[in-house]
């Protein structure tokens, strides 16, 4: 039977090397923790918030994330495709992601907000209708993403192939589409 956690506000607690398992949290909020090289595993996470928070290398073995909030937090390396795909739901707002990866996962609707995403894996994704705003995309891998309805009118850096992606109704800028022709080596003036 896992721990339970109700609304509960955590500032600065280091949770760092030490192993979380079978918690449950509803409605808490984490401000300048540190999770990084924390294995958690069968753990739920609901209506939480972390700020400024530090998950990099963190294993994230069979979580739940259900309306879950990140900003102003590093998130280097998380294998978001380990955690448990149900009713899942995150928005990121000024977070580092980077090398980090949504192999496989389905992550409609997520929210990225003016966050950093060097080289994040979004191979075989279903990422429809999420929303990369002011976003860089720089090495982000897109391979057989269903990218149908997203928004990438903002993001920067992103190189998509749309032999290789599905992209109808997906948004860009004027400026930022010939990132999706890229692999022709097209020369425009």
């Amino acid at each position: 039977m896992n721990t339970f956690v109700d609304n509960i506000q955590y500032s600065k607690k280091n949770f760092k090397s030490k192993e979380l398992s079978r918690t449950d949290f509803d409605s808490c909020t984490f401000t300048n923790c540190d999770f990084s090289d924390l294995h958690i595993s069968n753990s739920e996470f609901l209506d939480c918030e972390f700020i400024a928070c530090n998950f990099s290398n963190t294993r994230l073995k069979e979580c739940s994330f259900k309306q879950v909030y990140f900003e102003d937090s590093k998130l280097i390396g998380v294998k978001f495709n380990e955690i448990d795909p149900f009713l899942l739901q995150m928005k990121f707002s000024n977070c580092q992601l980077d090398f980090s990866s949504f192999y496989q996962l389905k992550i409609q609707y997520f929210h990225f907000d003016n966050c950093q995403m060097i080289g994040v894996d979004f191979t075989e994704s279903d990422a429809q209708y999420c929303v990369f705003h002011k976003t860089n995309l720089k090495e982000a891998i897109f391979e057989e993403t269903n990218l149908e309805n997203a928004n990438f009118t903002t993001a920067e850096n992103f190189v998509i192939d749309m032999d290789k992606n599905r992209v109808t109704n997906a948004f860009f800028s004027r400026e930022n589409v010939l990132n999706l022709l890229q692999k022709y080596k097209l020369n425009v003036e």
